[in-house]
């Protein structure tokens, strides 16, 4: 289906004229669309480039709405590709808020916002977006994903109750995945060993339902490459065309030249023999065959980037908590080994605060507890002499550690590019 909606799209994007302003309006939404089929289809590099296309033709109008949606999309494909939310290109809407008249825009805008500037860390501005959420929900499950990210601001910036409050609301939405955060985020919250449980069987759930359609990848290219080739066969034929007709006329110029300096001269030459050019047959130049997908790229893809969104989250947290100040002044920059006591606090602090993660390593690498420990503390920055300290043990230890770490992952990670961003 999703093949066929590209497919449709891309035709009516070739029937319009792209140099015509009048039809910018439904360029600009006709490139979101493909836009966003590719990104839900991990094809993020195509989805880029649709983006910026739509960019170019949404700038044209007064109205804002499919210029922000440009923009948010653009980002979405950033945020992947680099492993983080830090890309600015979101920032690009703020200016556009006054002119975006499509409700349901203007509010998935400023959840954007609000979630950018929660991981930013500017709980000020975060609240300031999240603030305006609730009015402007177009239904039940945007009120309730707006509740989650309140009580997301409101946790981050110590604000336990409030963070609660929305939080335990937000608990009842009826989309399984708003629901499925908020218990996350609850079991966090107050170590409620229920909410824990209750987390574990929607995320099980999820894990059930069958995935959408994806555009496929080969076809999509393919599609690409015969419309190229279309269009640089009509340009060839163009030019073809145009200079037989450049050859003619010259042709009838010369002959008429000819007749006309044989009879100034009077002198009966026989006529050379015309030779006409024949094109050469330009034969099809063969066409690349398309490398398809390895099964495994989606689903290594997938982890990666829930590792590098597990991480990132809770290192920003961790790092602010009272057991890793204590910890990082303790061992002095690894000249000295944590105490029993304060290593075991330590070690159960990790296992609380990366509880997401430590299921997710055991799960497809199967990880060791000392091994889940080892990628915690390299992921806050420590070093091979800190993580020692930390650990007790030796730093040959650790080097044999990071290893079987490496290795463990490897296994599963084949593809060189993701497996360097985890690498140890």
């Amino acid at each position: 289906m999703l093949d066929s909606a590209v497919v449709c799209y891309l035709s009516a994007i070739k029937s319009l004229d792209p140099d015509d302003e009048h039809y910018a309006a439904p360029l600009g939404a006709y490139y979101n669309r493909i836009a966003l089929l590719l990104f839900k289809s991990e094809i993020n590099k195509e989805a880029e480039k649709m983006f910026e296309k739509a960019i170019a033709y949404n700038a044209q109008l007064s109205e804002k709405s499919q210029l922000s949606e440009s923009y948010r999309g653009l980002w979405k494909c950033y945020c992947v590709d680099k492993g983080g939310v830090l890309d600015t290109s979101l920032l690009q809407t703020v200016k556009l808020i006054p002119d975006i008249r499509d409700k349901e825009e203007l509010f998935k805008t400023k959840n954007a916002l609000a979630y950018y500037f929660l991981m930013t860390g500017d709980y000020v501005s975060a609240m300031k977006y999240s603030a305006e959420l609730e009015t402007l929900s177009p239904d039940e499950v945007s009120y309730y994903k707006s509740c989650l990210v309140k009580g997301n601001i409101f946790y981050a910036s110590g604000q336990l109750d409030s963070a609660l409050w929305y939080t335990r609301k937000a608990a009842n939405s009826s989309y399984i995945y708003t629901r499925a955060s908020a218990y996350e985020t609850l079991y966090e919250m107050t170590g409620d060993s229920s909410c824990l449980n209750r987390y574990t069987q929607l995320n099980d759930s999820i894990l059930k339902i069958m995935k959408p359609a994806k555009v496929n990848t080969a076809f999509y290219s393919e599609l690409i490459h015969n419309m190229d080739l279309e269009y640089a066969r009509k340009i060839h034929t163009f030019l073809w065309l145009g200079g037989i007709g450049v050859a003619m006329v010259v042709g009838l110029i010369g002959v008429t030249l000819l007749f006309y300096f044989k009879r100034r001269n009077a002198v009966r030459r026989p006529a050379p023999e015309a030779v006409v050019p024949v094109p050469g047959a330009t034969g099809k130049a063969p066409e690349t065959p398309l490398e398809m997908e390895k099964k495994s790229e989606s689903l290594q893809r997938e982890i990666v980037e829930q590792i590098h969104a597990i991480t990132e989250q809770r290192n920003k947290r961790f790092v602010k908590s009272d057991i890793y100040k204590q910890t990082v002044a303790f061992i002095k920059g690894g000249t000295v080994f944590l105490s029993p006591a304060l290593r075991d606090s330590l070690f159960e602090s990790l296992r609380k605060e990366y509880a997401l993660l430590h299921r997710l390593l055991v799960t497809y690498f199967s990880f060791s507890d000392e091994e889940f420990y080892f990628f915690c503390l390299s992921s806050l920055g420590l070093g091979t002499k800190e993580c020692a300290a930390c650990r007790c043990v030796s730093m040959s230890a650790i080097r044999v550690l990071r290893k079987r770490v490496n290795d463990k992952m490897r296994r599963y990670i084949t593809i060189d590019s993701l497996f360097q961003t985890v690498k140890l």
